[in-house]
């Protein structure tokens, strides 16, 4: 099967279409900030409608005018929803709980289905993840330092002009 590549400003806003129409989306992982638990290029995320938001759900967000993200619910609070993507040690979205767009229902990792409200798997990536990586990030300073030497304030969110443009020409794969 031949595999076209789509800017996500075109290929997203039509992914939520669907989604808002009631039916399921599938794309290839594109990006690093959900490692370890997704994948670049090799798993697939199923997105579903919103049918209700948690802290640990991972979901897709429109989180400024065209701009879309997919991380994890870190906290809500106020109609305000937190992100961050699970390989990020800092670094987080702030945005309106209306801009939330779909939500990871399953995962296709290795050709194995992982059903996210009923696995225990991802149940426990979703509930243990954040908890150890605020825990290693707030006691370890020279984590940061190790994780960003080349960049001096040991920010993820520090981003040159060039990676701002790399990160923002991204293409998803549709199969």
């Amino acid at each position: 099967m031949q595999k076209v590549l789509v800017e996500n400003n075109i290929f997203l806003p039509q992914v939520v279409q669907l989604i808002q129409e009631g039916h399921k989306a599938t794309i290839i992982a594109r990006g690093n900030s959900m490692r370890p638990f997704i994948e670049d290029g090799r798993d697939k995320l199923v997105f579903g409608e919103v049918d209700g938001l948690a802290v640990g759900d991972v979901i897709l967000a429109e989180v400024t005018e065209g701009h879309f993200v997919c991380h994890r619910i870190e906290k809500m609070e106020n109609g305000m929803v937190t992100m961050r993507g699970d390989g990020n040690v800092t670094g987080t979205e702030v945005f309106p709980v209306a801009n939330v767009r779909a939500k990871l229902v399953q995962v296709v990792r290795k050709g194995k289905l992982y059903t996210l409200s009923t696995s225990r798997t991802w149940k426990c990536y979703s509930a243990v993840w954040p908890k150890l990586l605020n825990l290693a990030t707030r006691r370890t300073p020279a984590y940061h330092s190790a994780l960003t030497p080349e960049r001096s304030d040991n920010s993820f969110n520090s981003l040159t002009p060039k990676e701002v443009e790399q990160s923002e020409n991204l293409n998803n794969s549709i199969t």
